[in-house]
């Protein structure tokens, strides 16, 4: 219980991570393609940690990949690889209230394909959260406002390979080696993006004066060391400690943190409904933590 605790405590750590950053990443899309930033951030996360990995544990590194562990690795950054593609792919066709309401989806897909392939079926206390999150989710993002449109198909793609990539990584990190996955899952996802984004924005991925400028330079060098490389190595390592249904609530943080950001460092301005969603999303995450079948044990 203490541990799956303190990997909860971890996982909102990285989920306060990626939703405070989120108007860094905004602001340097204007400047880069969204496939030439996948593809240096990723690429030099997986650098960095195959950097420590050849450093530290160079005598383990060959045993690490064997090829069940590089074909999950590719399983796992083919996934993160369509979510990260599909949402931006949607964005073009969809507003970003609805993609961020979408994409939050993913944790309700969470408990059903853990049900499906794991055989883990969540405890009620967590379905409920799950559906208080939801709920929360929909008032926050989308204003009590929302209409289909075809970008929004685009982005349930993206969704079901977030809520994947979740499930799988609950299943593969129990297998091997959480360095040498994360660094294989990385790798893929910078591959895939260098190669479509040459095909979609030519040279614009190998553009070596704007990724030199300093403002670029620097928000590459930390969503690819504190984002990425720490964020996901921790999630394959710690997932282990918890189950998938707990990381899929609390990665639906993402947009509580990135709402407060916006009302600290914009000046925004959180309706009431805005506010009550917030607090039904903590309410859900409170509620998935509600013990279950506990017994006194005897001394």
């Amino acid at each position: 219980m203490k541990q799956s605790l303190a990997a909860d405590i971890v996982f909102v750590g990285i989920t306060f991570v990626w939703g405070t950053t989120f108007i860094i990443v905004q602001n340097i899309l204007g400047k880069l393609t969204p496939l030439t930033f996948n593809t240096w951030r990723f690429l030099l996360a997986a650098m960095v940690l195959f950097g420590w990995q050849m450093f530290f544990h160079r005598k383990r590194a060959a045993v690490h990949y064997s090829r069940r562990l590089v074909r999950s690795g590719a399983v796992l950054g083919s996934l993160l690889f369509i979510g990260y593609a599909c949402q931006t792919i949607g964005l073009l066709y969809t507003s970003a209230s609805n993609a961020a309401f979408i994409t939050g989806l993913s944790v309700v897909l969470v408990p059903i394909l853990s049900a499906l392939f794991l055989k883990k079926v969540p405890p009620y206390p967590a379905l409920i959260g799950v559906v208080l999150a939801a709920v929360g989710l929909y008032l926050l993002t989308t204003k009590g406002l929302f209409v289909l449109n075809r970008g929004d198909w685009i982005v349930l793609i993206c969704a079901v390979a977030f809520a994947s990539h979740i499930v799988c990584t609950a299943r593969f990190t129990e297998q091997y080696s959480s360095l040498s996955l994360t660094i294989v899952q990385l790798t893929v996802v910078a591959v895939f993006s260098f190669f479509i984004g040459l095909a979609a924005d030519g040279t614009r991925v190998v553009d070596w004066r704007t990724l030199a400028s300093p403002e670029a330079a620097a928000v590459l060098l930390f969503m690819a060391l504190f984002a990425t490389a720490f964020a996901i190595l921790l999630q394959t390592a710690l997932q282990k400690k918890t189950s998938a249904t707990h990381v899929g609530l609390i990665y639906i943080m993402e947009p509580v943190f990135a709402a407060w950001t916006s009302v600290v460092f914009q000046n925004a301005q959180l309706r009431v409904s805005e506010w009550f969603g917030c607090a039904l999303i903590l309410a859900g995450m409170l509620l998935a933590e509600w013990p279950v079948g506990r017994r006194r044990t005897q001394p």
